[in-house]
């Protein structure tokens, strides 16, 4: 049984680490935008990610993005850590 090791697994918290090219449309998402890892991919590592992008014309202000992101593309976020420091 082969063992793969995951940057990411399902839901976790992630932020992006270079400028990222949506795939619907022709918007650039920003480095350092958060998102949510919602489907992982074993061959080759990839990760469906939705982005979290401000836009003050929408309720809630946030669009959502959905975008493949590649391991090297973003950083796990510790979420252990923040709520740690905010309780």
């Amino acid at each position: 049984m082969k063992v793969i090791n995951m940057k990411a697994k399902l839901y976790d918290q992630i932020k992006t680490l270079v400028d990222v090219q949506a795939e619907f449309n022709d918007q650039i998402v920003p480095k350092n935008t958060p998102g949510t890892v919602v489907e992982c991919y074993e061959n080759p590592e990839g990760y469906a990610v939705d982005l979290s992008v401000p836009n003050a014309n929408l309720v809630g202000e946030l669009e959502y993005v959905n975008v493949i992101l590649y391991p090297e593309q973003f950083a796990v976020l510790d979420v252990t850590l923040q709520i740690t420091a905010t309780a």
